[in-house]
């Protein structure tokens, strides 16, 4: 199944390499069409997977028994799900090629990249904290509430200081809401059915990533054409990220009708609970290390491609657009993996088969093959979110059945944390590389640590899995 979906990717894409010759960039567009198995083969995997989806439509398992079960909290986080990935995946595709068509230079990018990151990491572990001690709904809708405004702003204001000062302020603000989601996901649903429900959840998150991706390949040449400007010009740009504003405001709505019935738990009482120290610690260690090696490419994938391979912000798009949509596809099947390897052993497996196809983007020269390896990378490893890999729900849940109910917000945002301190680390140090023109020296480090970081995560917790399929069971409501 991946691997037609993959060759229906590049037949895709071998098209489209085709329509960009003359265009844009043409001189590193790629002519080479698509070999006529490879369509034979494409074209054979959605005939499979629509025929499987209308099987499974039939016999009630693809929404009576995954949705129509769920709480109705539960359906509201999913209803939420498209206009988080949706905004989420515009403003992170256009933001960075905004900066740089603003004016500034390749290492303002990443030190701006590096402060949100770095500011997100530090607000994460006090957001669980109140999280846990005072409610997940709350402590969410202040925090985007105040992101919202924040966000609205970095796309009007052009003074660097300034700039560096609302990185710092939006990345507190994403860390606030951030480490709401896998808890409260977890806390409204039963354990027959989570792995269905982060799954579900993820892939509509990456389809509206795959909407969001290609809407941000199209916007500005939209407006380019509304307004006479070019549609790499900075208010081409600028205009296309306001589109996201609406669309965040939209996936606030669901989490204000949430009812969570939420009583307030003693400090003292809380402090003496957090029992799963070396659990914790070892999902933090993994987490460090993870984002640490992916902090020296994901952040920077979109730059990449404009500045090393020369391609154009649509060709960008419809790169991107292709990566989130087959991922989402994959993604629904996940769960049959896990069956029969479990759940660590899944992740593992997949996340470990990404980090070849991590190397040779980064060492790719045509922006044919760096599109095919890229949608391999995300396929597997992911990236920032809302780019999220076919493993990942299955990862968030693990980390939040081994620890104890009261431990997941805490959990969550020490993971957090972890992440975007490496990341942003890296993501320094990555800016060095780019700026003297070396794009693979990054992805190499970053490949070898995130290669070590999950070997470790196998080697704890396999057996922590095999003992414990499902630690302590949530109640719907």
């Amino acid at each position: 199944m991946v691997v037609a979906t993959i060759s229906f990717g590049l037949a895709m894409f071998s098209f489209a390499g085709v329509a960009w010759a003359d265009v844009g960039h043409g001189a590193h567009a790629p002519t080479i069409s698509a070999p006529l198995w490879v369509w034979i083969l494409g074209l054979g995997l959605v005939t499979l997977i629509v025929l499987v989806l209308i099987q499974q439509a039939r016999k009630g398992k693809l929404w009576r028994e995954r949705l129509g079960g769920f709480s109705r909290n539960a359906r509201l986080l999913l209803i939420r799900s498209p206009f988080s990935g949706l905004s989420v995946s515009l403003l992170r595709f256009l933001f960075n090629l905004y900066l740089l068509a603003v004016g500034f230079d390749l290492l303002f990018v990443a030190k701006f990249t590096a402060i949100n990151w770095t500011f997100h990491g530090l607000s994460v572990i006090p957001s669980g904290i109140l999280s846990d001690l005072f409610g997940r709904r709350r402590v969410f809708l202040i925090a985007y509430s105040a992101n919202l405004l924040a966000t609205t702003a970095i796309i009007f204001v052009t003074d660097p200081t300034w700039l560096l000062v609302l990185a710092a302020l939006t990345g507190l603000f994403e860390g606030g809401h951030a480490i709401v989601g896998p808890p409260f996901m977890i806390e409204q649903s039963r354990a027959d059915e989570r792995v269905h429900l982060f799954s579900l959840n993820g892939g509509i998150q990456v389809g509206a990533a795959s909407l969001g991706n290609l809407a941000a390949g199209v916007l500005p040449f939209v407006f380019a054409y509304a307004f006479g400007i070019g549609p790499e010009s900075a208010w081409a740009r600028r205009a296309a990220l306001l589109c996201a504003v609406p669309v965040m405001v939209l996936s606030a709505i669901p989490i204000y009708l949430i009812r969570e019935e939420w009583k307030p738990i003693d400090v003292r009482r809380w402090v003496e609970g957090i029992e799963n120290y070396g659990r914790i610690g070892m999902l933090a260690l993994t987490e460090g290390l993870v984002a640490f090696g992916m902090g020296f490419s994901a952040p920077f994938f979109n730059i990449f491609f404009e500045q090393n391979l020369k391609a154009s912000t649509d060709q960008i798009g419809v790169i991107f657009a292709l990566a989130s949509l087959l991922t989402a596809i994959v993604m629904l099947f996940v769960p049959i993996l896990v069956q029969r390897l479990g759940r660590v052993r899944t992740v593992t497996l997949v996340k470990l088969l990404g980090v070849p196809c991590l190397l040779l983007l980064g060492m790719s020269h045509s922006v044919l093959w760096a599109g095919a390896f890229y949608i391999l990378t995300i396929l597997l490893i992911g990236g920032p979110f809302p780019n999220r890999g076919i493993s990942d729900p299955i990862y968030s849940l693990f980390a939040m059945e081994v620890v104890k109910e009261r431990e997941r917000g805490t959990t969550n945002g020490i993971m957090h944390a972890f992440s975007e301190f490496p990341m942003g680390m890296g993501a320094v140090i990555a800016g060095q590389f780019m700026a003297v023109g070396d794009w693979q020296t990054p992805y190499v480090i970053g490949g070898a640590i995130f290669t070590v970081g999950f070997i470790l995560y196998y080697l704890y917790f396999a057996r922590i899995d095999a003992r414990e399929p499902a630690l302590q069971p949530a109640t719907a409501s």
